[in-house]
């Protein structure tokens, strides 16, 4: 079980990976399961974590992303003020009385906005970065999966 944290995963394996939790990910949103979005979450920075060992990057690196999005949330929320949390609580409540300022419409839009950017943003550098060809701190390269001789 530990090896699923500590291992490398090459290109292939992870981009399979990305898109199999992407469509997870959706197939969840669309049945409303925002919980289940947490475990899925998580995968996501494995998967990060897998592929940063592959490229002789610690794990840690995938907090980078995620404390950018923290940050990027952070000043949202000091920028809008009451306002923000009001708008959030209304759209949440499902109150189409309320309605949300212009300002307020804008900070959300560029708050996620710039959160998918930066999400998107590392994901895709880390599917294109190479791996190391040759073993590493984190152990010898991973196999093609398409490519294996021992499965009968």
């Amino acid at each position: 079980m530990l090896s699923f944290f500590t291992g490398r995963s090459n290109r292939q394996e992870y981009w399979i990976s990305v898109a199999l939790l992407f469509v997870a990910a959706a197939v969840l949103d669309v049945l409303h399961m925002q919980n289940a979005i947490a475990a899925v979450s998580i995968m996501w920075v494995i998967t990060w974590m897998r592929r940063l060992h592959d490229i002789g990057k610690p794990g840690w690196w995938a907090l980078i992303p995620i404390l950018l999005i923290v940050a990027v949330v952070f000043i949202g929320f000091a920028l809008g003020g009451e306002p923000l949390v009001k708008a959030l609580t209304a759209i949440e409540a499902m109150q189409t009385n309320y309605a949300v300022p212009d300002n307020v419409v804008y900070l959300l839009l560029g708050i996620g906005i710039a959160s998918v950017v930066i999400q998107l943003g590392f994901t895709i550098w880390l599917g294109a970065k190479k791996g190391d060809g040759g073993s590493n701190r984190f152990g010898a390269p991973p196999e093609d999966i398409f490519k294996r001789t021992d499965v009968q």
